[in-house]
């Protein structure tokens, strides 16, 4: 198995879930894509994507489809979603002349041709249907997402739903390739403990990283046990990584004995680039201990 689905398929249910929002923001198919874990394969999991979003209820897929931008006018937020749309947009955007500026004061048209008649055709939709016009719009033209959008005003309701389900899943599906994607990326932090009284490595110890949570208290992240030379690797999912302060607690109950001081170890510490690697080591003894950032 990849990396990629294994961690996807070993994270706590609830980060999974938050992830999954960002392909298809319907909570009962986080729900549904996060309980059918484990996966065989990403075909399977892309598979079980595609169908929960067949089975969600009308309601849900419009709150989904409300969630996307405009077609021809990508997001200027910082999220992954809104990073995602901007890249399946980029072909759309180009040809008709509008920019799509990230982060900043928006986007802006230039010029009437295909911009204008994308701007028009999504309004004659809304009018038509009464919600946004949904396409899986990654590596198409301004031109051809137009033209869609036009053949698509002659649907009846129920068959426009139908065409509309289809392009949710399959935004979702490819969204969800990324995010697996992503996941495979090397571990953003590692640990290597030593006991000091021994002079050897420090195996079998506990670890738990805890996140700081914007409302108050700790979520959990991860768990993990240092390895026989006392480090921790590869236990920390790159995907969902971002600044902020995290804490580290290390059970050194058992390794340092009934004598000892010290029975849990809080390492608490501040996350500026997410980008950067960040290794925070922990020298124990039954009476003192030394952290610092390491590399």
């Amino acid at each position: 198995m990849d990396r990629g689905l294994d961690v996807f398929n070993t994270l706590p249910a609830d980060d999974v879930r938050e992830l999954l929002l960002s392909c298809c923001a319907a909570p009962g198919w986080a729900a549904a894509v996060t309980a059918g874990r484990p996966y065989a394969d990403q075909a399977a999991l892309t598979a079980a994507a595609r169908a929960q979003v067949g089975a969600l209820p009308w309601p849900e897929v419009a709150d989904a489809v409300a969630a996307h931008p405009r077609i021809g006018r990508p997001p200027t937020g910082t999220g992954r979603d809104a990073e995602w749309s901007r890249r399946e947009q980029a072909a759309a955007t180009a040809a008709s002349g509008t920019v799509a500026s990230g982060p900043g004061p928006g986007t802006v048209a230039s010029g009437p041709g295909v911009a204008t008649e994308l701007a028009e055709v999504n309004d004659a939709y809304e009018q038509r249907f009464g919600y946004r016009f949904l396409i899986f719009a990654n590596g198409r033209g301004a031109a051809e997402l137009v033209a869609a959008a036009r053949q698509r005003l002659h649907h009846d309701p129920d068959t426009e739903q139908g065409v509309v389900r289809t392009e949710l899943g399959d935004i979702a599906a490819l969204r969800l390739g990324r995010l697996v994607d992503d996941m495979a990326a090397p571990a953003p932090l590692s640990s290597h403990v030593l006991d000091t009284t021994t002079g050897t490595p420090a195996t079998g110890i506990t670890v738990r990283l805890d996140a700081a949570d914007p409302e108050g208290g700790w979520r959990t992240v991860a768990t993990g046990h240092t390895d026989a030379d006392g480090r921790l690797r590869d236990w920390v999912p790159g995907a969902g990584w971002a600044a902020g302060t995290y804490r580290l607690v290390f059970d050194v109950a058992d390794r340092l004995g009934a004598d000892a001081f010290y029975t849990e170890i809080p390492v608490v510490f501040t996350v500026r680039d997410a980008a950067r690697h960040h290794h925070v080591p922990l020298l124990l003894s039954p009476y003192g201990y030394t952290t610092y950032r390491g590399s």
